[in-house]
């Protein structure tokens, strides 16, 4: 294993690696002018956000999407593909918040994907990695919501609340999640 090098070790200009520094660059421009403003709730969401590499950046034409599946009615979640393809080309962004997303906008078409309700579904392990094509994840996603709709029929459970019920059933019934 190579020896660490300490700062006070290096010889060089330690200031030359701030122009190397790239982290989530329009946010940190931001968060460095903020000195007369007071702290609210929302500032500190950005800030975790930003020290999570979590903060995402939507565009005016993607939040506009976003709002219009607000019309969207039951059993049409597959008119939301093109949106759902766009969120997921964003940095920070996957399936599980995509859905999130969606959901808090209308819960009535979507839901949350997530390993625990997945597993509480299917019985088995989430099957989607962040490397795997946006068709593919879509197309789970999609095959989800439709279980999700049978699901809901046949146990007489409400669709709007269906993502939490499924978290709490698995968490309780098949206990926590393995990484392997």
């Amino acid at each position: 294993m190579p020896k660490t090098t300490k700062a006070t070790e290096f010889d060089g200009d330690l200031d030359e690696f701030l122009h190397e520094y790239k982290y989530q660059p329009n946010l940190t421009a931001r968060l460095d002018t903020l000195e007369m403003l007071q702290f609210t709730q929302g500032l500190v969401n950005e800030i975790v956000l930003w020290k999570l590499d979590r903060f995402v950046q939507f565009s005016d034409e993607l939040l506009r999407g976003i709002e219009s599946v607000k019309g969207l009615h039951p059993g049409e979640h597959r008119n939301a593909e093109s949106l759902i393809d766009s969120l997921l080309i964003v940095h920070g962004v996957d399936l599980p918040m995509a859905s999130t997303l969606l959901r808090f906008r209308n819960p009535s078409v979507f839901q949350i994907i997530d390993r625990h309700a997945y597993r509480a579904v299917y019985g088995s392990k989430f099957p989607l990695y962040s490397s795997m094509s946006p068709k593919r994840k879509i197309g789970v996603y999609f095959d989800y919501i439709d279980e999700l709709i049978t699901l809901c029929g046949q146990k007489k459970v409400r669709f709007e609340t269906i993502d939490r019920v499924l978290y709490q059933f698995d968490k309780d019934k098949n206990g926590e999640l393995s990484d392997g």
